[in-house]
């Protein structure tokens, strides 16, 4: 006989004793109320904000993610920029791509906000002019010698090499100066004097055509060039530099560049005054970007957001000065970089001004968007212009008041109508009490996303990564879009690395991690849209360009590719083009597809989703993979050629086994619940016990697992085993998830070792998988918890992203190995706080479980509290105990207990669909 454990009654006694007493009022729910969970959500989410002191809007145009305050509504995205003295927002739109001339998202625009010159003497009248130039190097375009981000160290626009070279800037409007500065490259690198602009000429127009020489400066050697002129009313200027540098050292001779740190024009003898207190928010809570600072010598702040369910960016400017401030606002498309072949037109329709950028034209169709503003509120200067790519808008805006800027966006997609009607009916529409609905709608909207779920991990870093992530996921995500690809929809530039693409060989996929166990599944479904609609050029490449994988290999075994199945490529984009038709010897694309569907019908059971979308794909899957095999009658074991890492090839690739496992195992038994392809089911069941095993090698003395089978790989690294690099050789745990918690602790520790000879926690590829893949395993906790840290003390962003050269909104895929870390379902058992340290408080509220459980529960003091599911499907429970060895209450919220069974430590009762039950030791 056992004996009894702190004195506790037996499990059958307790029960009934129990029952009794709930016998008189409904059970209820240990999960925080409603109004406890906002409570809640405000404390923590409403903590995490980026927060800028400076306008140096450092990172703002950026190939990958700008790193700069962001917002979006998961098809209109805002980037925050600007200067010192005036602001500048960037919009992008997530499908406005180019498909000719090299496939890319790619930048639609500007909303900018500057100060008009009155004659005071003390504005800069170039600040944030639109600046243009001869040539620059990629890093350091026109628009930066007009920035006011002038300081130590910074070089601001830089030409490519030779001469002569030009700057010439548009003011926007006829502006009245009588001085002009040249702030030349040793002004803020003072060793750099070799690199002083020599020789120019300064011309101005009126008309961007006609130009008149109005200085010419020679053999200048100064840090500075401060000059006077004669009173000059003009919109442009041009800048002629015929010697670029000194001359002096050998690179200055045969390397010459051109470097302006700053132009800045002045009307009068003062110079610019110094900027007031300057602060920016990115408010994840309520989806805001909130600014305080100084134009024109007035301090302003603005409320910059986009519309829940419209392509609207709103802007409240409301002056907290005490005088008068003329503002001017520009709306342009275009960026400083941009490709060729694209067009712009602009206009002013009543109060409204437009522009519309129009991608380059070739075989393929063309994408147009367009955006038009206009401003409510304040005191509106003379009708508003247009011409080239910009329309202008100059208002008052008197002490105290407020003017709203709001800017609609219309357009994209392949082939659109002129889209300018639309972006001017949704500005048109606009009236002060329709932004504050809209407003109040838009708070509705991110208040109801951060409910859906949320934790408290007792540890404010993780909680500023975790949150900030969801943010943006959230801002460029939403049902009913065009899916993201590798950067979001947040587009500073045309040139975005690899086109700003959809990435299969994981990164892509990556975006998607956390958002099942978030109970956010919704944002996926863009995903598979973007998918479904590439899958008929998938199996014309199955057939057709199946020996672009290997030719030697597929020549000899498949001549006319193989029928039925899917072969994906490297890179696609929307309206299934590709972007990258590279395979690197790996057919594996379909399968990190894959894992996407099995993860949206294990978290959801949405059944629907499984019958259209899941099971008809990966059948095409299981067909491409059934032909691909080799069988090796001699082991009577499958053999799988393929390449892991890009540019290899190797005999049963790790990622390729577990993610095919993890194709087949779903379609057997969704075969079953869908009651159909017996026979499939068979040859699909028979595959699986053939597959040979993951494979292992030995490093330093240790079992690890193997990226193929050793002594088989090719290429340029034959190495089966790579410390450092991507943790490609465990892709097999997550995504493939065919080693977990419920697997042999012999099997787990052989991936805990692998993990640390590895050591990859720092691996730029491997932020989205490694920490998942350690939680999955059982890793130990603490070092987990200090590891993900680590990188995250170096790497997290202001604004959330997690910083490196190459990726962008892949990094949040990492949550889900915060969300596993407090539960996961493994082997079909549910645990809670399964990875977690043993003295760490936490909890978390209606995160999701496989079989479509949301779960809430906390643990403090080493203890679990309450476990509370609700369920989606009637699935039966399974849930690990989390009091090992005691006795547990089951009760359905509302009605009362609910039977249940305990075997080796696994809780089991059924449930039904749509009912709370709350789990309690007694």
């Amino acid at each position: 006989m056992k004996r009894r454990r702190g004195g506790l009654l037996p499990a059958a006694i307790a029960s009934a004793l129990l029952a009794t007493l709930l016998a008189a009022e409904p059970a209820a729910a240990a999960t925080p109320t409603p109004d406890q969970q906002w409570t809640a959500v405000q404390q923590l989410v409403g903590a995490v904000k980026g927060r800028w002191t400076s306008q140096n809007y450092a990172g703002f145009l950026s190939r990958t993610m700008p790193e700069t305050a962001l917002a979006g509504n998961g098809d209109i995205a805002v980037t925050s920029g600007g200067g010192e003295g005036f602001k500048t927002f960037a919009v992008s739109k997530g499908d406005f791509w180019t498909v000719n001339g090299g496939n890319s998202l790619v930048a639609l625009g500007t909303v900018k906000v500057t100060p008009v010159g009155g004659g005071t003497g003390s504005a800069n009248l170039a600040l944030g002019a639109t600046a243009t130039a001869s040539s620059t190097h990629p890093a350091f375009p026109a628009n930066r010698a007009v920035s006011g981000q002038w300081g130590s160290g910074y070089e601001g626009w830089v030409s490519d090499i030779g001469k002569p070279q030009t700057l010439t800037l548009d003011l926007g409007t006829a502006k009245t100066f009588t001085r002009y500065v040249l702030r030349h490259d040793a002004a803020a690198r003072p060793a750099e004097t070799a690199n002083n602009t020599r020789n120019w000429t300064l011309a101005t127009s009126t008309n961007g055509t006609t130009w008149n020489t109005v200085d010419t400066v020679t053999n200048n050697t100064a840090n500075v060039t401060d000059r006077t002129l004669s009173s000059t009313t003009v919109r442009y200027l041009r800048l002629t530099i015929t010697e670029p540098t000194q001359g002096t050292t050998q690179d200055s001779i045969t390397n010459p560049r051109a470097r302006i740190g700053q132009f800045e024009l002045y009307n009068g003898s003062g110079t610019n005054p110094p900027p007031g207190p300057f602060l920016e928010e990115q408010n994840i809570l309520k989806g805001d970007i909130d600014t305080s600072m100084s134009i024109g010598g007035v301090s302003v702040s603005m409320r910059t957001w986009t519309a829940a369910n419209d392509n609207l960016m709103v802007t409240r400017i409301q002056s907290t000065g005490s005088s008068t401030v003329r503002l001017q606002v520009e709306t342009a498309t275009g960026t400083p970089d941009a490709r060729s072949g694209f067009t712009s037109t602009s206009g002013v329709s009543g109060n409204t001004v437009w522009a519309t950028r129009q991608t380059a034209g070739g075989s393929n169709p063309v994408s147009r968007a367009s955006m038009a503003t206009r401003v409510v509120g304040g005191a509106q200067i003379g009708a508003p212009t247009a011409s080239g790519a910009a329309g202008r808008i100059v208002f008052d805006l008197p002490a105290g008041q407020t003017a709203h800027i709001v800017t609609g966006v219309a357009g994209g997609g392949m082939n659109p109508a002129d889209p300018a009607p639309a972006a001017r009916g949704l500005a048109d529409a606009q009236n002060t009490g329709s932004i504050d609905g809209l407003y109040n709608a838009h708070v509705e909207w991110w208040k109801q996303y951060w409910l859906k779920s949320y934790v408290d991990l007792d540890d404010d870093l993780l909680e500023r990564f975790y949150y900030g992530s969801l943010y943006l996921l959230g801002s460029s995500l939403r049902q009913g879009k065009t899916a993201s690809g590798l950067y979001g929809i947040w587009a500073t530039t045309d040139w975005p690395q690899w086109g700003g693409d959809m990435h299969l060989n994981y990164n892509w996929q990556a975006n998607y991690y956390g958002v099942y166990s978030s109970n956010r599944a919704d944002l996926a479904l863009p995903f598979y849209d973007l998918v479904t609609a590439f899958l008929p050029e998938a199996r014309r490449k199955s057939v057709q360009e199946l020996n672009r994988v290997k030719a030697d290999y597929v020549a000899a075994r498949f001549p006319n590719g193989i029928a039925g199945g899917v072969l994906f490529p490297v890179g696609i984009t929307p309206f299934t083009y590709t972007s990258d038709a590279s395979y690197h010897q790996q057919v594996a694309n379909s399968l990190f597809t894959a894992t996407q569907y099995v993860s949206y019908y294990e978290y959801t059971q949405d059944r629907n989703f499984l019958i259209s979308k899941a099971y008809p794909f990966l059948k095409e899957i299981a067909t491409f993979f059934k032909a691909w095999l080799e069988f090796d009658s001699a082991s009577g074991r499958y053999r799988l050629w393929a390449g892991p890492h890009e540019g290899t090839w190797g005999r049963n690739s790790s990622p390729d086994l577990g993610m095919l496992r993890q194709v087949l195992t779903f379609l057997v038994n969704a075969g079953v619940e869908l009651n159909v392809d017996a026979a499939d089911r068979t040859t699909w069941q028979n595959i699986v016990n053939a597959l040979p095993p993951i494979p292992r090698t030995t490093q330093n003395g240790q079992t690890v697992y193997a990226l193929a089978d050793p002594g088989t790989m090719t290429g340029g690294d034959t190495r089966v085993f790579r410390p450092g690099d991507n943790t490609v050789n465990l892709e097999f745990i997550h995504p493939g998830e065919v080693l977990g918690l419920s697997s042999p602790a012999a099997d787990r520790q052989v991936a805990i070792t692998s993990l640390d000879q590895m050591n990859s926690w720092g691996q730029e590829n491997s932020f989205p998988k490694v920490f998942t893949q350690a939680a999955r395993v059982g890793y130990p906790a603490q070092s987990l918890i200090d590891k993900l840290k680590g990188q995250l003390n170096t790497k997290l962003m202001q604004n959330g992203r997690v910083q490196d050269g190459n990726h962008g909104l892949e990094k949040a895929g990492a949550i889900e190995a915060v969300n596993s870390m407090l539960l996961q379902t493994d082997g079909g058992v549910m645990r809670v706080f399964p990875v977690w340290p043993s003295g760490k408080n936490g909890s978390f509220v209606k995160l999701r479980a496989k079989n479509a459980f949301v779960v809430s529960s906390a643990r403090s003091g080493g203890q679990v509290g309450y476990v509370d599911i609700t369920s989606g499907t009637g699935k039966q429970v399974r849930l690990a105990n989390p009091w090992p060895g005691r006795t547990v209450l089951v009760t359905r919220v509302g009605t009362g207990t609910v039977s249940h069974t305990v075997a080796n430590d696994v809780i089991t009762f059924p449930t039904v669909a749509g009912a709370t039950y709350s789990v309690t030791v007694v």
